[in-house]
């Protein structure tokens, strides 16, 4: 007879079985604290890559697709 090496305890499997998801809830809540550590240090970009609307009017008005006038209008509508 193996003393303390069995699964002979009080709860015998079910006490292994809810050891082994404690731990990977720990080992899981490790990671996540790691994951949000991560992006909190190195934030990804931000949304500031889409252009602005003045600088979107004035590509349009420099391939020709409105005229002067509704440049001025829509440059003005924007301000």
């Amino acid at each position: 007879m193996m003393m303390g090496y069995g699964f002979d305890g009080p709860l015998g499997w079910l006490g292994m079985i809810i050891g082994m998801v404690v731990h990977l809830a720990f080992v899981g809540l490790i990671v996540l604290a790691v994951i949000w550590m991560f992006r909190a240090v190195f934030p990804g970009k931000s949304d500031d890559s889409t252009p602005a609307s003045l600088e979107i009017l004035k590509q349009r008005f420099a391939k020709g697709e409105i005229s002067r006038d509704e440049y001025q209008q829509l440059k003005q509508d924007l301000a």
